[in-house]
């Protein structure tokens, strides 16, 4: 089956490709099951109302979140805007070159920027490394060691993970995006403020997410759901614990001498605040400099994200619907000037 455009359906019935995003169950005014559908064509994101259906059934049918789905689409219009219902849903195994097509990725490919990270990690330190290879000395237990070997360990995870559900980043290969975009801040804010350990922040901020592998699982198709264990403890504390469990390897091997603990305090510190509150899930405030700077730089980049995100689907000279999360009161707006060059 081709695909065909949502922002090229008018009024009428679809059959196309799509990837279910996520499938929430509601109920009718007369209390009848409906589920409410999102789906996406890798652009674009709607909405699709499935009614007497319950998102059981849809699960013994194969049909989950992040998966690709052959759908049939009835748009109609409804109080002046285009409304759209799902009269048939089957899942789909789509060839590879289909599948791109469907999947939202980063402007840069996810394996690059996961091999780019390694090579900043390594430059961090300023010592002599091979730049060639992603592997380090097996005898080094420095931090640029230790954050090369938890990202080589969680390669192809790391590779493909989005950096959340929703919120920033939210795409196959995010979590490598949005660290390689910290981690070229992080060089940058080096060069202003000479008291910041450069490898202490670029490794804090390499790891500060990685927790997020074992939070949520992402699918082929970019789609991140929250797994048990994310519910429960959340990737700060997660990420605090494959730090350990790397450091209690490298200890058992080595007769218990290893990595430097006063710089994997350090480390694990930064992830446990790298919320900066505890109303935004961190575990302590930040004490130290790095951990303050890796706290900003992550707003900055989360929050730089939803800017280009909301700006790519307006006009210039106009102001967005109120985005939740840009200034953390789900009211605020986003305004597109018209003479800053947005759109170069």
């Amino acid at each position: 089956m081709s695909i065909v455009k949502l922002n090229t359906m008018n009024l009428g019935t679809y059959e196309t490709d799509l990837v279910v995003v996520s499938i929430n169950q509601t109920a009718t005014a007369n209390n009848k099951p409906m589920l409410k559908v999102t789906l996406s064509d890798g652009t674009d994101n709607i909405t699709a109302l499935i009614f007497d259906s319950t998102k059981k059934d849809l699960a013994s049918g194969g049909i989950e979140d992040g998966c690709t789905a052959a759908v049939v689409l009835e748009v109609t219009e409804y109080k002046g805007n285009k409304s759209y219902k799902i009269t048939s849903i089957t899942p789909v195994k789509l060839p590879e070159d289909e599948l791109k097509q469907l999947i939202k990725l980063p402007p840069e490919d996810p394996a690059k920027l996961v091999s780019d990270i390694i090579s900043l990690i390594k430059q961090s330190s300023g010592r002599s490394y091979d730049l060639s290879s992603s592997d380090v000395p097996a005898d080094d237990f420095s931090l640029t060691a230790l954050a090369v070997r938890l990202i080589n360990s969680n390669l192809k995870a790391f590779t493909r993970s989005s950096a959340a559900k929703a919120m920033h980043h939210n795409l196959y290969g995010g979590l490598a995006y949005h660290t390689y975009r910290m981690i070229k801040s992080a060089f940058a804010v080096c060069e202003v403020y000479t008291l910041l350990n450069r490898e202490l922040l670029v490794c804090g901020t390499a790891l500060h997410d990685i927790g997020k592998l074992v939070e949520m699982k992402t699918s082929d198709t970019g789609i991140a759901t929250y797994t048990d264990m994310g519910n429960l403890f959340g990737h700060p504390l997660l990420g605090i614990e494959m730090i350990d469990h790397e450091v209690w390897n490298k200890n058992q091997s080595n007769g218990g001498r290893s990595y430097n603990p006063e710089q994997v305090a350090m480390l694990k510190h930064m992830l446990a605040s790298h919320h900066g509150q505890p109303e935004w899930g961190a575990i302590r405030v930040p004490s130290t400099p790095e951990a303050m700077m890796l706290h900003e730089l992550d707003m900055i980049d989360s929050r730089m994200y939803m800017y280009e995100e909301t700006f790519s689907g307006m006009d210039a000279g106009t102001s967005s619907d109120p985005v939740f999360g840009i200034a953390g009161d789900g009211k605020s707006v986003i305004y597109k000037n018209s003479f800053s060059g947005y759109d170069n």
